[in-house]
């Protein structure tokens, strides 16, 4: 029985480009595996503007028939009506509510995570977000193992940069359990994939009935208590981390009456209800550019990046053997997806660089090309390579900082001996090159200066007795010359001063012998 299975065929799951209505991403089958609706992904996340776009994904868990759909329909009738600035978004009394299927009673109706087929576009100042409301069934289910909500948490939390918590009553023992498996899912899950664990995190308390005050003032009072409560209890440390940070809040919403829980009409709301439902879907929706998706470095991921990362996370749940019976088994398995995953990329990265390397050694073989980088250059651009390669690892690799960090400096360590290694061999075959290129330049100059002594004592003798130049004024004038080409060979020869000041100085000897030897003959 296959664990995870990819679903390609849209029989169940219309094309969001001809169908407004959720499509499911994920579904479990009755064994519990796993199944990813692949074209239903693509349609959601890459079709159209939305693969280059910056997504917000507004996703809820809880209890199951605790009011998660009929809130998705609410938040879908806002983000559809945007241009309403009051509550007619919430339609007309006796209209019934239709977007994510609900009904009251204790049948389950989503099984799974669901999106809703195309992207409510919201426009900010940066331009346009593509927003997706993402509903996960099963992930609190009593009568499922926890394996099963583990799983689902998996995906929720990828889907998700507004998550929502929907609780009923108040904050119970039950919420605290799962929220702490929910917290180290998403701690592992930000690890895998570079994400922010919890980007936002709205704990909303529904039918809330001790306190006449509701909606955030209520909220964060109540929060508080919690907080405190928590505090004097030893092992929460995880919990508490996540209820104190400033993304977290948390809302209180009145129960909506009895006429309510037997229909699905917007008639039979109570007024506190229907107040505090208008306040906290219009606030919600107006900060989508708030709560893009974003990475561990602040980067805002378009749609095609993150469905990329929900595949490569299936693909390695297809090539693996996974364990998700427990958060433990859940963070070993994530752990091993990251050994491989950081494998892969460090040995990219040093393939790359040894590729580099190996490219600087072959354009550097002949004397003309080497030359013109000196081992000063050369060992920059090597290092800036080495630093463009190391930045990018730290970017790619999975993991916590700390661990990422060691990582690096492992790679670092083994990019610097390469470059060493090249480097004392690249300083040796400058050398030898610039040394060959001085020999050429210094017996040119010399192969001047003989010719030109040739060309002065052919035109010597040429003179008559009487008019030919007397040794001494020839000494004057090829010391001259000389000197000239003293001049010209310094300008020609690589190196530092004090190498090219040893070639002026053996040159000079040579052409001197040279001149005493024509004066010798001369006299």
């Amino acid at each position: 029985m296959p664990v995870v299975r990819l679903c390609e065929d849209m029989k169940e799951h219309p094309k969001t480009s001809k169908h407004k209505c959720p499509v499911q991403i994920i579904s479990l089958d009755d064994q519990g595996g796993l199944a990813l609706a692949n074209e239903a992904l693509s349609q959601c996340l890459e079709q159209g503007d939305v693969g280059d776009a910056p997504v917000c994904l507004i996703s809820i868990i809880g209890e199951q028939r605790r009011g998660k759909s009929f809130l998705m329909t609410c938040l879908l009738r806002q983000l559809q009506n945007q241009e309403d600035k009051d509550a007619s978004w919430m339609g007309s009394d006796d209209e019934p509510l239709e977007g994510f299927e609900w009904r009251s009673g204790p049948e389950t109706v989503t099984k799974g995570v669901w999106m809703w087929g195309e992207p409510l576009w919201v426009q900010v100042p940066q331009g346009k977000v593509a927003v997706f409301l993402v509903d996960t069934e099963g992930s609190m289910d009593l009568q499922r193992q926890l394996e099963t909500s583990i799983k689902l948490s998996v995906f929720s939390i990828l889907l998700s940069s507004y998550q929502i918590f929907n609780i009923l009553s108040e904050f119970k023992l039950v919420d605290q359990d799962y929220l702490e498996m929910f917290i180290t899912v998403a701690e592992e899950v930000g690890k895998n994939f570079n994400l922010y664990p919890v980007q936002h995190l709205d704990l909303l308390i529904r039918d809330w009935q001790h306190t006449s005050t509701y909606g955030v003032e209520g909220g964060q009072e109540h929060l508080k208590r919690v907080i405190k409560d928590l505090e004097s209890l030893p092992g929460n440390d995880l919990v508490l981390k996540v209820l104190k940070a400033a993304e977290t809040q948390c809302y209180l919403m009145p129960h909506p009456g009895t006429r309510f829980t037997r229909s699905n009409r917007l008639g039979d709301f109570e007024k506190d209800f229907q107040d505090c439902l208008k306040d906290y879907v219009t606030t919600l929706v107006a900060l989508p550019a708030k709560h893009v998706r974003k990475d561990s470095n602040g980067h805002a991921l378009t749609g095609k990046q993150l469905a990329m990362k929900i595949r490569d996370f299936f693909q390695f749940l297809e090539e693996n053997h996974y364990d998700f019976s427990s958060p433990v088994k859940m963070a070993e398995t994530l752990a091993n997806m990251r050994e491989q995953v950081n494998r892969k990329i460090v040995d990219i990265i040093k393939g790359e660089y040894s590729e580099f390397v190996l490219h600087q050694d072959r354009d550097t073989q002949t004397e003309t090309h080497c030359l013109n980088i000196s081992p000063t250059e050369m060992q920059k651009k090597l290092e800036e390579k080495c630093q463009e390669l190391l930045e990018r690892c730290r970017r790619e690799l999975l993991g916590d900082e700390q661990q990422k960090e060691a990582m690096v400096q492992d790679v670092g360590q083994e990019l610097r001996q390469m470059l060493e290694g090249f480097m004392s061999t690249y300083n040796w075959r400058f050398k030898e090159m610039e040394n060959a290129a001085n020999r050429t330049i210094k017996d040119k100059f010399k192969q001047q200066y003989k010719g030109y002594i040739t060309d002065q004592g052919r035109e010597n003798k040429a003179r008559l007795q009487c008019c030919r130049v007397q040794p001494r004024k020839m000494r004057q004038c090829l010391e001259k010359k000389g000197q000239e080409l003293l001049q010209q060979c310094e300008e020609e020869l690589r190196g530092a001063g004090d190498r090219k000041q040893a070639v002026l100085r053996d040159l000079e000897q040579e052409l001197t012998e040279q001149m005493d030897d024509f004066l010798s003959n001369l006299e």
